[in-house]
């Protein structure tokens, strides 16, 4: 298994952190590379901020890996800016091969961990994460974020190792399906959503009472808003607990429909309207936000709440002179019904394309699996043959050697017989002058 370890830091805490989780892989025996992210021009704490604001993006370096696609895992590291840094998305948007790969994010934030989580600083940084990451085709799989400061929350930690590890683990784990995972981020994502509108809603309702009560126009008394701010605060507070812990993420959109029914009824009560139709129009408004969710199950459930939602406010006082119970069941049941069947139809839709994904990906990793066992036999053939060739042209030599000692051994005979025939020929003549001699 092959990791990316590519990371922007300014002032090196990110940097202890990628090194940390560099020896975390490498002890699991995992082959990594570390790419460090380096702009072009470094800035200050407060330059970085007027950049960030006003240009939204800066130049870098060329990275030295320009292409993941060998890298089965990839680990983005950025400092937390309520979003991603620009460095690190400047490189995001100029690398190639992220398609379909495991991406992760760890990053360092001057407050505690947790505080950040529920300032929704954190999710602001993980949001832009997984859209670009998502944009580009790779899988977000999970985040990490530790702190630059407080000890006891940093990288070398108790805390900040056992994170490490989860977060490892998280990375190394295959997907099984993709249609599981998109589901997954897709009530994730719903629900950060959700979070994020309520953290905006609470800030701006608590601005609007203190002005309101500042002018002297406020339409909520200080009881009235208190009891909504906390019904409020705990719909936010549970949904984080949620998406922080990554657990009961399905039952988040549940949960979000009978907040959102329960907090529209209440402020019916409080704002005791004098006609009946915006509240059905209130509700058909919940109804299509839970259509989001892609689940009819939730819409239904939306519905559920909702005809009991507004049986309590008929029956309330002042409210049951203003209802019309006949028409508003009809309108609302006509809503349930249209909205729940759309639901349906974007859900099978939605699913049937997921399925289809998934099997292209079956078929794309039988296809690799088959391709890396071809390649496999091609290069044992070739070694084999490579070995062949060794031998038989190391037979070769030898033969070549035999014929050269023969062709010397021929070669010396035939001058020595020609050195023989000259040296008998002198011997004749002589022999033949002793006798003419005689």
């Amino acid at each position: 298994m092959r990791v990316l370890i590519a990371y922007y830091s300014r002032t090196d805490s990110t940097k202890k952190v990628a090194l940390a989780i560099e020896k975390n892989f490498r002890e699991r025996g995992f082959e990594v590379d570390v790419e460090k992210i380096r702009p072009k021009k470094e800035h200050s704490f407060f330059a970085w901020w007027h950049i960030r604001m006003v240009k939204k993006e800066c130049e870098i370096l060329p990275p030295k890996i320009k292409d993941v696609s060998k890298y089965d895992v990839v680990c983005i590291g950025s400092p937390n800016w309520t979003r991603l840094s620009l460095p690190v998305a400047r490189y995001l948007s100029e690398i190639k091969g992220l398609k379909y790969k495991n991406v992760g994010l760890f990053a360092t934030t001057a407050l505690m961990p947790q505080v950040e989580w529920y300032i929704i600083s954190a999710y602001l940084l993980e949001l832009t994460f997984t859209s670009i990451v998502s944009q580009r085709g790779g899988r977000p799989i999970n985040s990490l974020l530790l702190s630059s400061i407080f000890k006891h929350w940093n990288c070398q930690s108790e805390y900040g190792k056992r994170k490490i590890k989860e977060f490892c683990d998280k990375l190394e784990t295959p997907i099984r399906s993709f249609k599981e995972y998109f589901l997954e981020q897709k009530e994730v994502e719903g629900t950060r959503l959700v979070v994020v509108f309520l953290s905006a809603f609470l800030l701006a309702f608590l601005f609007f009472q203190i002005v309101s009560s500042f002018l002297g126009a406020k339409i909520f008394a200080w009881k009235e808003f208190s009891f909504l701010f906390i019904i409020g605060f705990f719909a936010y507070f549970s949904l984080l607990s949620i998406l922080t812990g990554k657990v009961w993420v399905s039952w988040s959109k549940y949960l979000t429909a009978f907040l959102l029914v329960s907090v529209l009824t209440i402020l019916i009560l409080f704002l005791i309207p004098y006609l009946g139709r915006p509240i059905v129009l209130g509700y058909t408004l919940i109804f299509i936000i839970v259509s989001f969710f892609r689940d009819q199950k939730t819409v239904f459930f939306t519905g559920a709440i909702t005809l009991l939602s507004y049986f309590y406010l008929f029956f309330s006082y002042p409210i049951a002179g203003v209802l019309s119970p006949a028409l508003d069941m009809f309108l609302l049941a006509v809503a349930i019904l249209m909205i729940g069947a759309i639901t349906r139809n974007m859900q099978r839709n939605y699913i049937s394309l997921l399925e289809t994904q998934d099997e292209i990906e079956a078929a794309m990793g039988t296809l690799e699996i088959k391709i890396a066992a071809r390649t496999k036999e091609l290069k044992e053939l070739s070694e084999s043959l490579e070995k062949q060739v060794e031998k038989r042209t190391g037979q070769l030599q030898e033969k070549i050697q035999e014929l050269e000692r023969f062709n010397k051994l021929s070669v010396g005979r035939e001058l020595k017989m020609v050195s023989l025939k000259a040296e008998i020929k002198g011997l004749k003549e002589e022999l033949e002058k002793t006798k003419g001699r005689r």
